[in-house]
Parts: C-alpha cells; structure tokens; sequence
C-alpha cells in the first residue's frame, strides 16, 4: 500500500506545532500515563483501560512492524522541541486492497487545543500523496462529540451508522465518516492561508 519511502523510521511530518514520528518502543512508558485512563481507552477498539507498559510496548512494536511492511502509517504525536513527550497517537490502516480507516486517540492534557484536527489533517493530505486509495474512512462512537468535530474539521462527511463490536469494550453505537482525495489539499490551503494573514492572503491571489 505505500510506498518505501514511509517504510524506515526516518520517515516522518510535520504540522505547525508537531511532529508525527514512528513510534520507539520506550515511547510506550510516556504512553502509559494516559493511553490506559478510561476516558481514552474506551474510546478507542483495542486499548484497554489500565494497559501496563509492556503491553504498550507490544502494542507499538506491532505498529512498526506494519509501518516496515508498507501496509499500514501509523505515528506517535510529539510537540516540536520535545521529541520525547509523546501525546497522542494517530495513523491509517489497510482495510483491503483500496481502503484505509483513521484512527487517532489524545492524551487528555492535550485536549480542547486543535492539535489532533492539525494532526488527522495534515496526515490525510500526506496520505492522499503516498497511497492509491480514493478515501479515506473513520468511525466515531456516536456519543463522542470531540471525535465528531475532529472529522467534521477535517473535512470528513458522514456515510452511515450502525454498531461497532469492539473486542475489549463490546458494542456502541457509531457514526462513519469518509474523507475523499480533494478535500485535504483544499482544507489545508484555507488554513495556510488563515495562518499567513490577509496581507500575504491577497499576494497568493494576485499571482494566480
């Protein structure tokens, strides 16, 4: 599914105020302190509440593994200047020949700041670049307003509903969402633009 490119832990995006890095088996001790708290666990399919560090450190070897193979791109969310304060985790897997799902889960100190719609964002554009697939799709538990925005900012539409078994925390109801290759790069140009401000705003204009 993607290409060698991604297929090295070198590889790796930047977004305004993060980096989006594969993960290192020693993330999975900053990792512990809030990927296992109820409020993100159950949240998620497969974290469970309460997941200790070797679990984690399972959890993430597995991740590169399937980054190695090209099959999946899943990272770790660091701030810029802290490469080792992992707060966040977000990444695509394959779910067939043509079809990726989002996945993405936050450290709850990291809250209500915008940085997992930066992250879902700038990740599907790389996406779009690297893999053949024409969407992207994600679930959501329907009573998850913040992973509801998330996609709604991002430009993700809704495509359904219906109930998801998870095979730690059983089912819920859910909410899915498709994102379609031209919306990320439209998404992303208005929010450079927002950032530039009105006077380089009207230069991009001009040189059209």
């Amino acid at each position: 599914m993607f290409p060698s490119l991604t297929r090295d832990d070198v590889f790796r995006i930047e977004t305004p105020r993060l980096w989006l890095r594969w993960p290192r088996l020693q993330d999975a001790v900053a990792m512990a302190t809030w990927v296992g708290r109820p409020e993100v666990a159950t949240k998620t399919s497969t974290f469970k509440v309460g997941m200790s560090v070797g679990e984690l450190r399972e959890r993430l070897q597995q991740v590169r593994a399937s980054n190695a193979c090209g099959r999946n791109l899943s990272f770790v969310m660091t701030p810029q200047g802290d490469d080792d304060r992992v707060i966040g985790m977000v990444g695509v897997q394959c779910q067939g020949t043509d079809r990726l799902e989002l996945g993405y889960h936050l450290d709850p100190e990291s809250w209500g700041r915008g940085l997992m719609t930066e992250a879902v964002r700038h990740l599907c554009e790389q996406v779009f670049e690297l893999a053949p697939v024409a969407i992207i799709a994600a679930r959501a538990q329907a009573d998850n307003r913040a992973s509801i925005r998330v996609l709604e900012k991002c430009g993700f539409k809704v495509t359904g509903a219906g109930v998801h078994e998870s095979p730690i925390h059983g089912e819920h109801a859910v909410t899915a969402f498709g994102l379609s290759r031209s919306r990320p790069s439209a998404l992303l140009a208005a929010q450079r633009r927002r950032a530039a401000g009105p006077k380089i705003e009207h230069q991009l204009v001009g040189l059209v």
